[in-house]
């Protein structure tokens, strides 16, 4: 009976163990690749040098790996070079490189190389996903005025792509499966372009003349435009995403010269002026400075910001033919951390 008991008692310790386990399963993260739980860096490369473009990786414990993509397709094909942008569905990231007009697909939590999407590409830019599709803005010739700006669509089950016209097509988001283009850059355009995916039908805000949209974001239902002008004047619109109509328009004209780089955490507007961070609440009216850094590049200081997690991200190009840096603060301004990474690193992607 003693043997009988014991039995008993193991397996019912067992299931107990088990239940115990499955209910708390949903607050396990379990990583699902080496480059899950953690954020990375995209290095455009020197302007014109094959192979010294890629991808550097920052994970939970702050460790730094350089050339992940490389370390794990050594044989697979190039990235190319001036690279612009990553975007990702829940699989996949894809990474455009501007020169060799391609996008490339890889795992998002492994890396591991999938595709080279070549076709219908002229100096890509920026990317976003919404109902299997990815659109991706291309400037073309970069010739002001030229009306030669698009968009490429790419059918995400099998690669295939198509194009349609957009002038001044640039940086772009999605959000609730509507696609939204900022029109602008290098000082031209002033509207934001709203597509929805399922009709294909647009929707044009103009922005007034000479109000470039340099950065977009999203929150609460609303969407938020940074615009800095030659004429020193900037401002943050916000839009209804209901009703594609600007509510309400911030101006910045007498606390920075020259914004850029809008994103939104937890309620705060932040955005960049030269080597400087910002923070606004987003009811707010009045931005604060939160931190300058000193930086000796000519062209590349400031060349990626990002905030995720309570924690601030910046870019510093240097000389734009060796290794950059990029640097981590706190909220209030403290140095966290600084990491040696690839060549010109233009942006942080956090995959999580």
């Amino acid at each position: 009976m003693k043997q009988i008991h014991k039995f008993f008692a193991i397996a019912f310790a067992s299931a107990a163990l088990f239940s115990s386990c499955s209910e708390d399963s949903d607050d396990i993260d379990i990583a699902t690749g080496d480059y899950d739980n953690g954020y990375l860096v995209l290095n455009e490369g020197q302007f014109g040098s094959a192979g010294t473009a890629g991808i550097s990786f920052v994970g939970e414990d702050k460790v730094l790996e350089n050339d992940v993509y490389t370390t794990v397709n050594p044989t697979a094909a190039d990235l190319g070079n001036a690279l612009q942008n990553i975007f990702f569905d829940d699989d996949n990231a894809y990474i455009i490189s501007g020169t060799a007009n391609q996008v490339t697909v890889v795992d998002r939590y492994t890396l591991t190389y999938k595709a080279t999407i070549s076709t219908n590409f002229d100096n890509p830019r920026y990317g976003a996903i919404a109902d299997g599709k990815a659109y991706v803005t291309n400037s073309a010739g970069y010739t002001l005025g030229a009306e030669d700006d698009f968009v490429t669509v790419i059918d995400l089950s099998d690669y295939s792509t198509t194009t349609f016209a957009m002038e001044n097509a640039n940086k772009v988001i999605e959000e609730d499966d509507m696609i939204y283009f900022a029109n602008g850059y290098y000082g031209s355009g002033n509207e934001v372009t709203v597509l929805n995916p399922s009709t294909g039908t647009t929707t044009v805000i103009d922005l007034g003349t000479g109000n470039t949209p340099n950065s977009i974001a999203e929150e609460d239902d609303a969407l938020y435009v940074l615009t800095s002008n030659y004429d020193g004047t900037s401002y943050i619109y916000e839009i209804s995403t209901s009703s594609n109509t600007i509510t309400d328009t911030i101006e910045l004209s007498s606390y920075v010269s020259s914004p850029q780089q809008l994103t939104i955490e937890n309620d705060t507007f932040y955005f960049t002026d030269s080597t400087s961070v910002y923070a606004m609440d987003l009811n707010g009216t009045t931005p604060s400075e939160v931190l300058t850094y000193t930086s000796t590049s000519d062209y590349g200081a400031m060349y990626g910001f990002a905030v995720e997690d309570d924690t601030i991200y910046i870019a510093d190009a240097g000389d734009f033919a060796s290794a950059g840096t990029t640097y981590e603060y706190s909220l209030t301004g403290t140095l966290l951390n600084t990491y040696t990474v690839g060549i010109a690193p233009n942006g942080f992607y956090f995959n999580d």
